[in-house]
């Protein structure tokens, strides 16, 4: 099963790069092997033993951990939530770089604790973990074959990794440490690494490339599989201080059937297909396609299937069928879209449950015009059109300081032009 990782790596042309893809034997934009460069005292296949490890993850420094995508999201939604998250981001230069041993393997490290670093990394375990699938028996059995402290159990638990929060350590993992009996190998091995990152020990390393000026996403095609360089976003903010991207809005649009509420929206998505950064929530109903209603159609079995397994962040039942939104909205949201979702109206409260800042646009029309509207829709008849026209008058409006109410009785521009200029805002 595919996973992903958020690392730091230097720009692919500078000096850095180069230095740790020689080392490694391995450049992680392609999947091609070489044997390292010698290091006097070790044998090759001993070295290129003591690299393999570090070979299969590329020359990085850890942000994020591996994980699996959670049910419900995609990789457009973490490349999404990526370049959101590097928009916002400052670059960090790093101090001088030295080689030394962190518990069982050798890794290139900071000279010296760089606090923004640490804030950095923090940043990207807290704002990615939404899309985080939680970790399998095997994967918590694999991070505790090395010892854990009560607190690096509390992080495993709650991120997925352990040396998270004050536990985390910004380093870049060369090879794995010989064993404890080989002192005159363990020395070798650091000459040797030290001696080939000589230009990136001095304090001006950033004349080499030494700078978290971005970073990168990683893709592990399947388990035990080298991983692979898949983006790696430029950091470009420019403000006082680094943060979060600002989250976008969610407006949940209800209305009666027969108000007219799927036309209005039809007719603002068509004048907003030039601006990306509203997206029109597509729903899963368990009702076959219909022309007077764009949504995915899917089998009863099938939806509660999903529903179980999480797959969705809103589910409802209307009118004889199943609705559902998936949980896509949510990425979309945390990489600073607005989002549109056609709703019902007994399911508002669910969703400020869990969307509190949710805007509710709730669409009215007056009565006679309802029942024309939903003849001439030609949807139901006979007792399923009675029971719609009924259901139009079941539920109060809401006024609710969250509720936007918006009469859509007339012409379709009046009311679209007061929806376009709320979305636009």
């Amino acid at each position: 099963m595919t996973r992903y990782a958020i690392y730091y790596t230097p720009a692919p042309q500078t000096q850095f790069w180069q230095l740790g893809c020689s080392w490694l034997g391995r450049d992680p934009a392609s999947t091609d092997m070489r044997p390292p460069p010698p290091v006097e005292g070790i044998a090759p296949a001993t070295m290129a033993a003591l690299t393999a490890s570090a070979r299969r993850y590329g020359f990085h420094a850890t942000l994020k951990a591996p994980f699996r995508l959670a049910r419900g999201f995609d990789e457009s939604h973490l490349l999404a939530m990526a370049q959101a998250f590097a928009r916002v981001q400052q670059p960090v230069a790093l101090p001088g770089m030295q080689v030394r041993e962190v518990d069982d393997f050798l890794a290139l490290c900071p000279v010296h604790a760089v606090p923004r670093l640490d804030a950095l990394a923090m940043r990207c375990v807290a704002y990615f973990d939404a899309l985080r699938a939680p970790p399998s028996a095997e994967d918590l059995a694999r991070r505790r074959l090395a010892p854990l402290s009560t607190r690096q159990e509390a992080l495993l638990q709650r991120w997925g990794y352990p040396h998270t929060e004050e536990q985390f350590r910004f380093h870049m993992t060369l090879a794995n440490a010989p064993a404890a009996a080989d002192a005159a190998m363990a020395q070798a091995l650091r000459h040797g690494a030290s001696t080939h990152f000589r230009p990136v020990a001095a304090s001006a390393a950033a004349a080499v490339g030494a700078v978290v000026d971005a970073l990168t996403i990683f893709k592990e095609a399947q388990p035990g599989a080298p991983l692979t360089i898949l983006h790696r976003f430029a950091f470009t903010g420019a403000g006082q201080s680094d943060g979060m991207p600002a989250a976008g809005r969610l407006f949940y649009v209800v209305g009666a059937s027969g108000v007219g509420k799927d036309s209005l929206l039809q007719w603002v998505g068509q004048r907003l297909l030039d601006q990306p950064r509203v997206r029109f929530a597509t729903r899963a109903i368990t009702r076959l396609a219909h022309p007077s209603e764009a949504h995915e159609p899917v089998a009863a079995t099938e939806f509660w299937q999903e529903a179980r397994a999480g797959g969705f962040s809103m589910v409802w039942q209307a009118n004889g069928a199943c609705y559902a939104v998936r949980r896509g909205i949510e990425a979309e949201l945390l990489a600073g879209c607005d989002v549109v979702v056609n709703g019902s109206r007994e399911y508002a409260p669910r969703v400020l449950e869990s969307f509190p800042d949710a805007r509710i646009v709730w669409i009215t029309a007056q009565a006679h015009i309802i029942g024309q509207r939903l003849v001439a829709r030609r949807r139901e008849s006979g007792a399923a059109l009675l029971q719609r026209v009924s259901r139009a008058t079941a539920f109060a409006v809401s006024e609710d300081r969250n509720t936007i109410h918006l009469d859509n009785s007339g012409p379709i521009e009046v009311a679209g032009a007061r929806l376009l200029a709320l979305l636009q805002d």
